[in-house]
């Protein structure tokens, strides 16, 4: 995947992005629905993995010093 996410809200960053695309994944499966839905959560999955690939995560859950040319981060210099 070579996709990045643009936002024109400055509050709409990776990292949030993630947390809500996480939020709505689990909302999806926590509802009362027909086996298909399964597709739904799946493609959250994909777009989480692909936020994941531009700004990392260690262990801890943390971004830390993961930075990469797409994260965005105002410290991740390369």
């Amino acid at each position: 995947m070579t996709s990045v996410v643009f936002m024109e809200d400055p509050r709409d960053t990776l990292k949030m992005i993630r947390a809500t695309l996480c939020v709505a994944q689990s909302a999806i499966g926590l509802l009362p629905k027909p086996l298909d839905d399964r597709d739904h959560i799946d493609r959250i999955q994909r777009m989480i993995s692909d936020i994941d690939r531009q700004r990392p995560l260690g262990r801890d859950g943390k971004h830390g010093n993961k930075h990469t040319l797409l994260c965005a981060c105002e410290d991740g210099q390369l």
